[in-house]
């Protein structure tokens, strides 16, 4: 029977610029993202990184922060974007030095390709261009490979391409605490230290094993702390080079 962790449970936090570690990984794309919108022509950026790398919470980050310094700014989904644009996005028009940031935009544009409606891509750049403002793109594949019309091509090739790192070993304990929180998991410090004794050191495997800590937590029975949470670290890979995982 699978264990139930005792967990200290907490409100979790909310996606938002508050609740975001700006680690090593991240900060530049971050600064280059700024310097984006504040440059009064328009610009197309692509960040890259892989799933569950932190894009959707970079964009939160990034939406807020320029938010926060007066700055016009906005982020929508990738799979929801047709409906967004059509609706005069989202009921209010674009402004001035605007920065637009499209989640999971790489499966948008490939949608829009091979639906033939790449035309609303093109018209939403067409309008950024005219109000000099900024198009983010956040996407899980290299821009190079996504399968899309020669106009959307053509946009993404003039563009800036940016690629979200992993956080430096100093950052993983304060991280982890911060994925732990957002899901309403209070974890000490030693159990912390547990999971990062034995877990891959990169931000996807932190994430997958948080959220098997989750699942974990939902079961009836009970058993160690502990014990529960080697559980949820019976799925790591036992072949990781010795860079990737530490040792007890």
């Amino acid at each position: 029977m699978t264990a139930q962790i005792p967990l200290q449970l907490v409100q979790p936090l909310r996606y938002s610029s508050a609740h975001f570690l700006v680690h090593s990984g991240v900060a530049g794309v971050i600064t280059s993202l700024v310097t984006l919108s504040y440059q009064r022509v328009f610009s197309l950026a692509y960040v890259e990184a892989e799933a569950k790398g932190g894009k959707t919470h970079t964009g939160v980050y990034l939406v807020g922060h320029l938010q926060s310094k007066g700055r016009p700014a906005r982020m929508a989904r990738g799979d929801t974007l047709p409906e967004w644009y059509a609706a005069g996005c989202g009921g209010e028009a674009l402004r001035a030095g605007e920065t637009v940031v499209i989640d999971d935009g790489d499966l948008l544009l490939e949608e829009l390709s091979r639906a033939s409606r790449s035309g609303i891509f093109m018209d939403l750049v067409e309008q950024l261009g005219q109000l000099d403002g900024t198009l983010v793109i956040l996407g899980a594949t290299c821009p190079t490979t996504i399968k899309c019309s020669k106009q959307i091509r053509s946009r993404l090739d003039a563009g800036l391409h940016l690629t979200l790192a992993g956080p430096s070993e100093a950052e993983l304990d304060s991280l982890l605490n911060l994925i732990t929180k957002q899901r309403g998991i209070q974890l000490t410090e030693s159990k912390r230290s547990f999971i990062l004794r034995r877990v891959s050191r990169t931000l996807p495997a932190l994430v997958e094993c948080v959220e098997r800590v989750e699942d974990l937590a939902d079961s009836a029975s009970s058993r160690t702390s502990f014990e529960a949470l080697a559980g949820a670290l019976e799925q790591e890979p036992q072949n990781l080079p010795l860079f990737d995982r530490k040792t007890a």
